[in-house]
């Protein structure tokens, strides 16, 4: 009976330990998507509002600006401030390009005109540094060594003077003499 005994409680204890080593040893997990369609809203009817008219048209009149210090341009565009007007209004600058050359720096860029006539007057690119102290300008020309702009687009060109490197920096273009019809 007692080697009985002994058989019963080793088959109990192989059986734990195969059991163990099952779970431990052979641990299997799959994953698998579920996908669920999401419930559509059913579509809700919205109220259409149809305008009403007034009984009688809104009539705006406007009184015409009048006085002796009211100008227009040959456009017909009010002229607020003389000084800077056709500069503000018909000049638009694009593709600057600011490049060095032989130990110096320079611009090239394109200056549109879109009065319709030419315009004559002065500005300069400036550069500033972060505590907006300037640190290099070059006054703005075409080919033929002055601004006069004619109708389109125009080559503009300026040396710029400087000791320190602009190339990164933040410039502006500032008018330094009004443009007029030449």
């Amino acid at each position: 009976m007692g080697k009985r005994r002994h058989n019963h409680i080793w088959i109990m204890v192989c059986g734990a330990v195969l059991t163990v080593l099952l779970s431990v040893g052979c641990v299997r997990q799959d994953a698998w998507l579920s996908y669920a369609v999401p419930e559509t809203q059913q579509p809700t009817a919205t109220a259409i509002i149809t305008p009403v008219p007034t009984r009688e048209p809104v009539s705006v009149s406007v009184d015409p600006v009048q006085g002796e210090d009211f100008h227009t341009d040959r456009n017909g565009i009010p002229i607020l401030d003389k000084d800077t007007h056709y500069y503000t209004y018909y000049l638009a600058f694009s593709d600057m390009r600011i490049y060095e050359e032989n130990g110096y720096t320079y611009m090239d860029g394109i200056c549109t005109n879109s009065f319709d006539g030419t315009l004559t007057g002065e500005a300069r690119l400036c550069f500033y540094d972060k505590d907006e102290k300037l640190v290099g300008y070059g006054v703005i020309h075409t080919a033929e060594g002055s601004l006069t702009l004619g109708v389109g687009a125009n080559r503009i060109y300026a040396e710029i003077l400087s000791e320190v490197n602009v190339q990164q920096l933040d410039c502006r273009i500032e008018q330094t003499a009004p443009f007029n019809p030449a």
